[in-house]
Order: C-alpha cells, then sequence, then structure tokens
C-alpha cells in the first residue's frame, strides 16, 4: 500500500481517458445518466488529482465536495468512490510516515466506501474505473494476504468494464483501449492468470499496431514469466 502516491499520476490518466471514453455505447435514458455522472466528475477530479500529487489544500477541497454530495444524497456511488479513494490515498501517505494505526483506519473506511459504491451501481464504468485504478497499485505493494482479495476486486472491476464497452472497443481510441487492455494483462499477470493475460497482450498487438502499446505488449510476451512487470501509462492527459 506505500507506493500508492508513486503511481497517482497513472491513476489520474487511466481514469480520466476512461471516463471519457463511456458514452460511446450509450444513448437514450443512460446517456442522460451518464452526463449526470460526467458533471460530478468534472466537480471533484481535478482537485483529486492535484491532491494526489501533494497539493493537501486541493485534496480536502475535493473531498469535502464528495461528502457534500453524499450528504445530499447518501447514494450517490460516484461520490462515494472518488471520497472512498482519497482515504486510500491518504492510508498510503500515512504508512509511508509510519503511522500505522491511522494508515489501517483510512484503508478500512476508504475500502468499504468504494466496495459500497461498486454494490450500488456494478455496472457504472465512472465507479469501476476509480475503484479499480486506485487499487491496482495497493494491491500489488501489499502483502499477499492483503493484496489478493484487493487485485481480485480490481479483476472484477476491469472485466465489468471491458464488458460494458466490448462491442465498441474499435470506438475508443489508442490511449484509452490500450490502457484498459494493459491493466487487465497487468492484473491477470499478478493473479497468476497467465493466459488471461497473454489474450490481452496479443490483442494489443492486433489492435494497436505500430504504436508504443504494441511494443510494451512485445516485450511483456517475451519476458519469462518470473520478471517482475508493472504497466505505467503511455503517454499523458491533460484534462
Amino acid at each position: 500500500m506505500s507506493s500508492i502516491r508513486s503511481s497517482t499520476t497513472v491513476f489520474a490518466v487511466l481514469v480520466s481517458v476512461t471516463l471519457a471514453s463511456r458514452t460511446i455505447q450509450l444513448s437514450g435514458e443512460q446517456k442522460a445518466e451518464v452526463a449526470y455522472s460526467d458533471r460530478f466528475d468534472h466537480q471533484v477530479r481535478e482537485d483529486l488529482f492535484a491532491g494526489f500529487n501533494g497539493d493537501q489544500e486541493a485534496l480536502e477541497r475535493g473531498m469535502a465536495k464528495c461528502e457534500e454530495t453524499l450528504k445530499a444524497k447518501p447514494d450517490h456511488a460516484e461520490a462515494m468512490v472518488w471520497l472512498g479513494g482519497a482515504r486510500v490515498f491518504q492510508a498510503g501517505e500515512a504508512f509511508n510516515r509510519g503511522d500505522r494505526i491511522v494508515g489501517m483506519q483510512k484503508w478500512v473506511k476508504g475500502l468499504a466506501e468504494m466496495d459500497k459504491a461498486v454494490e450500488l451501481e456494478p455496472n457504472n464504468i465512472g465507479v469501476l474505473i476509480p475503484r479499480a485504478a486506485i487499487l491496482l497499485p495497493a494491491g500489488r505493494s501489499a502483502p499477499e494476504i492483503i493484496g489478493k482479495p484487493v487485485l481480485q476486486r480490481v479483476l472484477k472491476d476491469f472485466e465489468r468494464a471491458y464488458t460494458r464497452q466490448k462491442d465498441v472497443l474499435d470506438q475508443l481510441g489508442e490511449h484509452p483501449l490500450g490502457e484498459l487492455r494493459m491493466g487487465m494483462a497487468d492484473v491477470y499477470r499478478l493473479l497468476d492468470q497467465p493466459v488471461k493475460s497473454r489474450e490481452h497482450l496479443l490483442a494489443v498487438q492486433k489492435e494497436l499496431p505500430d504504436t508504443e502499446y504494441s511494443k510494451r505488449a512485445t516485450m511483456w510476451l517475451e519476458a519469462p514469466p518470473e520478471k517482475k512487470l508493472a504497466h505505467n501509462c503511455i503517454g499523458c492527459h491533460s484534462q
């Protein structure tokens, strides 16, 4: 859990590009629902991303907005998942400075909030991807007894997000598709499912030829099973 801070830029980019892609496959009533969710996302993500990169005032401002929204609407799943993610980030900060008591308190509360958000809206990509993105680095660095259940949550979220978008993958764009595929390959590998990981790496080669994603997928495919690998975001996202 102590490596959460070093992965927050990756988290910000992965969340941004995936949320930006989620209106493609929706229409009618679903599109109206996404429009509402997007408005909330735009209200908090810049502050929270800044907070994840060291701006304490921005972090507190983003969390306060989530809490304000939840006070008015206690079952607002996106506010809940962002708030939980911020608490998990705070847990990592506490562990880094040696404060295990505060770290565990923040971790347990943040994880519970993110889990409840997914229970409330299990098919909302705007809930699934934030939980997956913040928990992936946490699960990677935690002891196996903690890390494995966390990574199983990540995998479940990625799989649901993938299922929701599988019919429109060619419309996602290079960055969202590459990040989703490589994220799934990463977590499958961490959970000792090399066949599934390989499927996504081969898909990257096929769907994104002559890109940095294809180069990275090739490198991973050629790496020995015991080699430690971790996907970091390719490129950048300015929004």
